[in-house]
């Protein structure tokens, strides 16, 4: 076998998986360097297999490829993408990290049934007695809710019963089919610590069920893979819950819009990029006039209601590139790439226009008015105090 791509890591991983099925495999970082290979091996024609990174495929590095396939006759032709899906017709595709995708393939894997765990065939078998398990172990678990139930129990079972029978080798990461439904496992589920719960609980539950089923010469290889594919679930639940613990982190509930931590963020990167390449950006600091009196007058809810009218009047009238901030109890900000002070008050305007229930501002620009986070939102704010003193003294 020949695996050709560009990051050493991947050419190393994928050499495992396929050394560990048996294959004598070579390596090239590009497709020229493959021919070189190849040049360098009278028995050339004896190749079984091209592995090779769909990154290389430009149109010069198809003319290669073909190059390749007309040296190798009997070789079968694989292209490895993040999809799965090549960016021409060449071969076959098969997305990175599907090892027993890849073996099928290049006609590696292993079909005859005695070479298969049995307890991929046992878990098909007893799916609907480990969902059953799987629920009674979670209501009775004292960490979890009361009547909790695990979501897409019968897709993760399934799944499980498949990766059984394909190992992935350690350095490849999780069984893409378990990686999808723990995703979705994740995203169905009523938090981070209930997730990683329930999954403890299948844990249990796998051993309950499968206990006296696995004969003794695979019973530690079946309980091995079984801990591997459970851990690596775990870890694909954890890691699509921190991700969304993080994007909550940055949200405000009241108004959808992202929260003072999202702006400091935010305005960190803009001035760097403005920096780097001579570009300007405003921050438009807004207040809205009369919460106090509302919520005193008609209550919070009537007062909630004016923050959101000014949140969606803010995102209705913004450009492709500008966000917008809630920061404090009725003050907002407007991070404005490539708009400068001269059009505070035009964009001002047609946030009104939008349905924006009254409210003051004050801008100030990057570089012209400091290059610090901080300076740049107390000078758009002192500026916003003004505007609404002298509006305030208008006749």
């Amino acid at each position: 076998m020949l695996v050709i791509d560009p990051e050493p890591e991947m050419r190393r991983l994928v050499r495992l998986g396929l050394e560990v099925d048996g294959a004598l495999v070579l390596e090239a970082g590009s497709l020229e360097q493959a021919c070189r290979v190849l040049d360098h091996r009278r028995d050339h024609t004896r190749v079984d297999g091209l592995v090779v990174s769909n990154d290389l495929l430009t149109v010069e590095g198809m003319a290669l490829a073909h190059q390749l396939e007309a040296r190798c006759p009997s070789a079968s032709l694989v292209v490895l993408s993040e999809s799965g899906l090549a960016a021409a017709e060449l071969g076959e595709s098969v997305e990175r990290g599907d090892l027993p995708a890849l073996l099928r393939a290049l006609a590696l894997s292993q079909p005859v049934q005695d070479d298969r765990l049995a307890a991929g065939d046992i878990l098909r078998a007893k799916v609907d007695e480990v969902v059953t398990e799987w629920e009674l172990l979670c209501r009775w678990d004292p960490m979890l809710p009361p009547e909790t139930n695990p979501p897409l129990a019968r897709e993760i079972i399934l799944g499980l019963s498949h990766a059984v029978e394909h190992p992935q080798p350690l350095g490849w990461g999780p069984d893409p089919e378990v990686q999808r439904v723990a995703d979705r496992f994740a995203a169905a589920g009523e938090g981070v610590d209930v997730v990683l719960g329930q999954f403890v609980c299948l844990r249990e539950a796998l051993r309950r069920c499968l206990a006296g089923c696995i004969a003794p010469d695979e019973a530690a290889e079946t309980e091995a893979r079984l801990d591997m594919l459970i851990d690596r679930s775990i870890q694909v639940a954890a890691r699509h819950s921190a991700h969304d613990l993080e994007r909550q982190a940055f949200l405000d509930p009241l108004t959808g819009l992202l929260n003072r931590r999202g702006l400091e963020r935010d305005l960190r990167l803009e001035i760097g990029r403005a920096s780097r390449y001579g570009r300007r950006f405003s921050v438009m600091v807004i207040d809205l006039d009369g919460l106090k009196s509302v919520n005193d007058a008609y209550g919070h809810q009537a007062g909630d209601d004016r923050l959101r009218q000014l949140a969606y009047a803010a995102v209705a009238v913004l450009r492709a590139g500008d966000s917008a901030y809630r920061v404090g109890g009725d003050e907002f900000v407007l991070l404005l790439p490539e708009v400068n002070d001269a059009t505070d008050s035009a964009l001002a305007e047609r946030i009104a226009e939008a349905g924006a229930p009254p409210f003051s501002w004050g801008i100030a620009t990057f570089p012209d008015d400091g290059g610090e986070v901080s300076g740049l939102l107390d000078l758009a704010d002192s500026r916003l105090f003004e505007q609404r003193r002298a509006r305030r003294h208008l006749p």
